[in-house]
């Protein structure tokens, strides 16, 4: 029997798929049930902050998807997401030991390493996190290494970089999304910049087979993975082709990093998602995780680069949005 807390997500949804097409039996623990769940799914309605819910749902589950947490504080504060992430996560890892649960697979974030400047980042490079989410998932991961030295528990961690595919909801993939495809005078892709700054995309079927094979990998155990996607473009590169190959009718349009700075400013106290911290860090800095590890230890390869996953949500964001 397999879990997964947080079912409602993009990795959610793409875990769900991948586990009943290998015929595994799954329970999922959301806020709410999305209507697009599949009838096999055992769902449960609540949170990990609920600690008896959590104990009861574990019963004669296997496997532990973690996944749910709190992104960013916009709709319930701060105090709440850091209670989420970080107590909701002691929560996951206490009731799991109760239950003997044999694997726990945890999702943390690349943010967890702040701004990298031009390197190349790998698993040991110093932690920084300058988001409110990298700072929590850094304490939620020390909270399962803990778990990993002191009691021999079998967790996995693993740091994605900005997952983005069909169904996503974060603002600032939206908005460029939208800009690029609005109608008249309107429709332009805006770069930070020169443009010669690359961020790092990962599809969340990649995100989900990495998982996946480090359920079939014994050296697993213990180990932390980054995950993104291979030959990263620089943000000009980038336009252009996804201009190119969505066919879109855009005009492509520079605004400078300061005033990228002032528009982020601005924009938080009226409580709007664009350009938060985190968007600021993947749009005016390099941000490219080395993933080395994870192919070789989990003979993982990433499927999808950044150009078709833009272009594979593009095709959705029209479908569904437009």
């Amino acid at each position: 029997m397999v879990l997964i807390t947080g079912c409602n997500t993009l990795m959610g949804n793409s875990l769900i798929t991948r586990l009943l097409k290998k015929g595994e039996k799954i329970k999922a623990i959301d806020n709410w049930k999305d209507a697009r769940l599949p009838e096999e799914v055992e769902f449960i309605e609540g949170n990990v902050l609920d600690y008896e819910l959590l104990t009861e749902a574990f019963q004669g589950v296997d496997i532990l998807f973690h996944l749910m947490d709190i992104e960013n504080p916009a709709h319930n504060g701060r105090r709440h997401m850091k209670k989420m992430n970080i107590a909701g996560t002691e929560n996951v890892l206490k009731a799991a030991k109760e239950a003997e649960i044999k694997k726990i697979i945890f999702l943390s974030t690349g943010e967890v390493y702040g701004k990298t400047g031009d390197l190349i980042v790998e698993e040991h490079h110093a932690k920084k996190p300058v988001t409110p989410y990298g700072k929590d998932k850094l304490k939620a991961e020390a909270l399962c290494r803990e778990k990993v030295e002191k009691e021999g528990a079998d967790i996995t961690i693993f740091r994605p970089t900005l997952v983005t595919g069909p169904g996503i909801d974060d603002s600032m993939i939206l908005i460029i999304l939208y800009m690029a495809m609005a109608m008249g005078d309107a429709n332009q892709l805006y770069i930070a910049g020169d443009g010669n700054t690359r961020f790092q995309l990962i599809h969340p079927d990649d995100v989900a087979d990495a998982m996946l094979k480090s359920l079939e990998t014994p050296s697993s155990r213990g180990a932390i993975y980054n995950l993104g996607s291979d030959d990263v473009p620089t943000q000009m590169e980038q336009v252009i082709k996804v201009r190119e190959k969505a066919k879109l009718d855009c005009q492509i349009k520079h605004i400078s990093p300061t005033t990228t700075k002032v528009l982020s400013f601005i924009l938080k106290p009226l409580g709007i998602n664009y350009l938060r911290e985190e968007h600021i860090m993947f749009i005016i800095s390099n941000f490219v995780l080395d993933c080395s590890r994870a192919k070789n230890d989990l003979k993982w390869q990433p499927t999808k680069n950044n150009i078709e996953i833009f272009v594979e949500t593009i095709q959705w964001y029209e479908k569904e949005k437009l």
